[in-house]
């Protein structure tokens, strides 16, 4: 009984810490997130030349119509090696209950520019799914790219597949299994690196001497969010 008891208290425990340092792949700001008004085309190698610093450059387009609409775009220093599909955010505000959701949230993948804060390969959401979710560590999410606060690139949960092609998540970028893994093993190991600094509005920053800004510790990985109807 007192071993029982003791196991008890230690899965609490976990719940509660894996809880604390959920990212649940959706926004919790009381008002929506705001989209920012970019574009990328491969004619931006050359007129922004700062983005072929990147060794990957990864173009998410989340229009709902169109072409390239939820689509993804891998490009290895200009050359495009990877397509697919992918599913963003519904795009609305969703009470907590809805679509399993624990809390009240904004159903948004915000455009921009971007670049991985930090990859988690197993990760797990407790934001999501059923009441005793937590006790199994929440929805898998795996292969997680976070590049904007709580939002991530990962492979599409089991069951959501179906939907890839249109808007169907809480606010992450849903990917087939085999690109979410290559992606994140790619992306994985340009660790380190020394990349160009730039603002979410796709601009790129400049130093006292009118020389690109650079950070030292990075992730060799540009990642775009649009919304462009391509006809």
């Amino acid at each position: 009984m007192k071993n029982l008891l003791i196991s008890i208290v230690v899965l609490l425990l976990s719940a509660t810490s894996l809880l604390a340092q959920d990212m649940s792949g959706a926004s919790v700001s009381a008002t929506r997130p705001v989209d920012v008004d970019v574009d990328f085309q491969t004619s931006y190698f050359e007129s922004k030349p700062w983005t072929k610093e990147f060794h990957y450059v990864v173009v998410v387009n989340k229009a709902n119509s169109g072409n390239d609409a939820q689509s993804i775009k891998v490009y290895e220093y200009g050359n495009l090696i990877i397509i697919g599909k992918v599913s963003t955010g519904r795009d609305e505000f969703e009470a907590a209950g809805e679509h399993h959701a624990k809390r009240d949230s904004w159903s948004v993948t915000p455009t921009g520019y971007y670049t991985p804060s930090f990859l988690d390969k197993d990760h797990k959401s407790g934001a999501y799914a059923g009441k005793w979710s937590w006790l199994v560590g929440g929805v898998k999410m795996p292969f997680a790219i976070f590049f904007n606060g709580d939002i991530a690139l990962h492979q599409a949960p089991r069951g959501t597949e179906s939907a890839l092609g249109k808007k169907a998540s809480g606010g992450c970028v849903r990917l087939p299994g085999d690109i979410a893994s290559e992606i994140f093993a790619r992306i994985q190991e340009t660790q380190g690196a020394r990349i160009p600094k730039f603002k979410v509005n796709g601009t790129v920053e400049i130093d006292s001497k009118g020389n690109y800004a650079y950070s030292n510790a990075g992730f060799s990985a540009l990642i775009i969010v649009k919304n462009k109807v391509l006809e």
